[in-house]
């Protein structure tokens, strides 16, 4: 980040747009004129600024993706003007153009643009002229432009569309299998004047090269560029609110410098639950000979080593260490966070990654199909505590390897990995998403044989090697260097077996990955998300836009299979939404806790954790920022200390796991309870101590009259305060075939406290009882009450309308298993 110069900034407003004259449509169009200008707003999109003018409709609303697939067949012309009355330099800094564009500066073509990863600082001095300046920019479409280029270079085995890999844009937006078919055109992130400095600070690199409890060693690399000056000076600080550290080096001409720091009494960045969150400011500051500051660059970073381990005791594996501690990652992988990306604010960033550290996550996989994030992003995972595992953005396919787009694509490497390389929360770089997978799988060849080899194997690796040594490079995802790039044996996998080749989640045990990077369980969205696309009359599970909402192939079906192998099935809209996101919460606790606990897996990321638009996936959270029941799963499964269940022969066994560093004392909880009569017939409570980084058996249950086909184990424990850490339950038999006796459950509004909040309390053991009120979010769902306790479930409403408690509707498994 750039400051000091804010006073040499020239903003570029009143922006207008149109669809280009050449461009001959059959009536597609609709209300847009040709040629005629529109108010457009940018940052943004084609597709946005139509929404805005109101042009067309909601893309999101019923199946009007379809409706509206000519956006992206089009031409389109952006335009603004500008006065200038100083005889300052100018650079034209663009920090994003979607995708393929010619630049025209007073009807004269200074640049072409054809990356969206890419950032642009155009020398634009004698192309100004005194007065009123136009800058136009031409926008060529993004399915024609990449289908050209397909023709020029030939066809590649591609998942979906085949063209997408030609063009170096976001590769969701020509349609997945959770998303819609949008490609954007638009100027997607700022666009400004900037006076030319004499000197310039770029692609500030930092580096921990050691630490131990009394110091670390840090090295500072730089680039200074356009000095003009006999000699400069530049002055490198380092600090948080009790440390400060200042070096200055001696600037003579363009080129890199670096300088080492050690600091005394380092306070170190851990993940989320290993410890705290330290972060020091960075500044680089080049002074003149008068001691005017000629540029300053300020960042935030922190002090660790990650390592990247894979092999122990002579045989493989696969885990990440930070700071000489072995972490065991929980997380989820993240897609852009709507199809159309100016709308990603930081607001919708900080919701949904500070759900993620709040379900006790510590890790994040930003997905190779979407984008670099902005930097918002990375700055709330550096402070919140989730690591990044950093795709490159390459996704299920074959990549070309002509020399135009490998020139390119080491400029998307270079300008992306200087930009981020400085955050302490990326713990690796990697190649790619499933394209080695893919081609093995259906081409049945070696992964070298695979068009794009070359950039993951080759290019990356070096390019990296010549920015920072230290960083971790992974070639792909899932990849090992076996012939398999997903095989157990090596490497990191990813588990579809279960849920896209029709594999049940109770399987799991049969996986043996020593990581696992990908793997999920589709949930329909919340019902306030759905009622703002899915038209009234179309609310029913069979549906033919409900299930437009749901792009994988057969994923209806699949939802429905897996919820009748498990649980009742009732098609009624409310009581189905209920049941098939309760049936993904049960896939994903059971496959994370068989990997949390078997003791070679060392990592399970979930996919995903979001959404692009309002559609039926396997993201934990919908696109209305809303968590569902799965999500509230994942958070008990993640948490520090947990009990699990384990089923032998002849007993069930119950187990604590702590994974934290802390040796703690504890309550256990366990109630054996006959579901049918809904009595609990069974109680122990006693107290235990939970051993540091450790698993250990409390109870073994033996199998007897008391502990039958009709049975239910709740466990829980608790801390010193009486606080609930965590909970988990045991049924012998599949939900579905259990008889549980009816409930009265009832609710108490709390008041007189500044926090939202109400109580549930229970006749009779209720499992998973959900609530809902229409623009009310819950802060608990599909938990479990039994009689003589109480849950506190704090809530937010959406609107200034007073919450009462005949507002709200119950679910429980109960009301389906009588």
């Amino acid at each position: 980040m750039h400051n000091g110069v804010n006073e040499n900034i020239i903003s570029l407003n009143e922006w207008k747009f149109a669809l280009d004259s050449d461009y001959n449509s059959e009536n597609k169009t609709n209300k847009v004129s040709k040629g005629k200008w529109y108010k457009a707003f940018v940052p943004g999109t084609v597709h946005t600024d139509l929404l805005q003018n109101n042009l067309i409709d909601d893309p999101f609303y019923s199946d009007n993706e379809l409706k509206y697939e000519w956006i992206a067949e089009c031409n389109w012309i952006y335009k603004t003007e500008f006065r200038l009355n100083d005889s300052k330099k100018y650079n034209l800094v663009i920090n994003g153009l979607d995708t393929f564009a010619d630049i025209f500066l007073n009807n004269k073509k200074i640049y072409s643009c054809n990356n969206m990863f890419l950032s642009y600082k155009i020398d634009i001095e004698k192309h100004l002229i005194k007065g009123k300046n136009e800058l136009k920019i031409y926008f060529f479409s993004p399915v024609n432009y990449a289908v050209m280029e397909e023709k020029k270079f030939g066809k590649l085995p591609v998942a979906l569309n085949s063209s997408r890999v030609y063009a170096r844009k976001a590769q969701y937006s020509y349609g997945w299998d959770w998303g819609p078919s949008f490609p954007t055109s638009g100027i997607w992130k700022n666009i400004f004047l900037e006076v030319k400095r004499e000197a310039e600070i770029e692609n500030v690199l930092f580096t921990t090269k050691s630490i131990s409890e009394k110091k670390a060693q840090v090295r500072i690399t730089f680039s200074i560029k356009y000095l003009h000056l006999n000699s400069s000076r530049l002055i490198v600080k380092l600090k948080n609110s009790i440390q400060h550290f200042e070096k200055e080096i001696k600037i003579k001409n363009s080129g890199t410098y670096s300088c080492d720091l050690e600091i005394l009494d380092p306070k170190l960045w851990w993940p989320n639950g290993e410890g705290e969150q330290n972060l020091y400011d960075l500044s680089l500051s080049i002074f003149d000979d008068h001691n005017n500051i000629l540029d300053c660059v300020e960042k935030k970073t922190g002090f660790r080593i990650i390592e990247l381990i894979q092999k122990e005791n002579n045989n493989n594996t696969f885990k990440l260490n930070v700071n000489g501690k072995d972490i065991y990652a929980k997380g989820v992988n993240w897609i852009p966070a709507d199809s159309f990306l100016p709308r990603v604010n930081k607001a919708k960033y900080s919701k949904l990654l500070n759900l993620a550290k709040e379900a006790n996550m510590n890790i994040v996989r930003v997905w190779g199909g979407g984008i670099y994030e902005n930097d918002e992003f990375y700055n709330l995972c550096d402070e919140l505590g989730l690591l990044v595992w950093q795709d490159f953005m390459f996704a299920c396919g074959a990549y070309p390897e002509n020399a135009e787009f490998l020139n390119n694509v080491e400029e998307e490497v270079l300008q992306n990995v200087n930009r981020l390389q400085h955050h302490p929360s990326i713990a690796l770089w990697c190649g790619n998403n499933e394209n080695e997978w893919i081609w093995y799988q259906e081409q049945k060849l070696s992964y070298k044989k695979m068009p794009g080899y070359k950039i993951y194997h080759n290019l990356i690796p070096a390019l990296l090697k010549k920015i920072d040594p230290s960083i971790i490079y992974w070639p792909s995802s899932p990849f090992s260097y076996e012939e398999d790039p997903n095989s157990f044996n090596a490497g990191n996998t990813h588990q579809w077996d279960i849920w896209s080749r029709w594999i049940d989640y109770e399987d799991v045990k049969n996986d043996r990955s020593l990581f696992v990077t990908e793997f999920g369980f589709q949930g329909p969205a919340n019902k306030d998300t759905y009622e703002l696309c899915i038209p009234k009359d179309n609310r029913k599970i069979n549906d033919r836009i409900f299930e437009f909402h749901n792009k994988q192939v057969e994923g209806p079906e699949r939802i429905m299979k897996f919820l009748s192998a498990h649980l009742p099935v009732n098609t009624a809209w409310n009581d189905y939404l209920y049941l098939a996101q309760l049936n993904q919460g049960f896939a994903l606790k059971t496959c994370l806790e068989y990997w949390r606990t078997n003791g070679r897996t060392n990592g399970s990321i979930i996919w995903q954790i979001n959404d692009c638009w309002p559609v039926a996936s396997w993201a934990l959270i919908d696109s209305g920022l809303k968590p569902k029941i799965a999500y509230h799963f994942v958070k008990n499964i993640f948490a520090q200390q947990i009990v699990y269940f384990s089923s032998k022969e002849n007993s069930i066994e119950l187990y604590a796991q702590n994974q934290g560093q802390v040796t703690i004392k504890a309550q256990l909880k366990v109630f054996i309870i006959n579901a049918a009569a809904g009595k609990i017939v069974s109680k122990l409570i006693k107290n235990i101590i939970l051993d540091k980084n450790s698993s250990q058996i409390l109870k073994s249950f033996p199998n007897s009259k008391t502990i039958n086909d009709g049975t239910v184990i709740i466990a829980e424990i608790y801390n010193n305060s009486g606080e609930l850490i965590n909970s988990n339950y045991y049924n012998k038999l599949r939900w579905k075939h259990y008889k549980i006796s009816p409930a009265h459950i009832s609710i108490k509004l709390i008041e007189g406290n500044d926090q939202k909040s109400l109580s549930v309390s229970s006749d009779k053991p209720s499992y998973f009882v959900d609530l809902y009120a229409e623009g009310v979010e819950f802060s608990k769902r599909g938990f479990t009450i039994l009689p003589g306790y109480e849950i506190i479930v704090d809530y937010e409403t959406s609107n200034k309308k007073k919450l009462k408690a005949s507002d709200i509707k119950i679910y429980s498994l109960n009301n389906y298993l009588i």
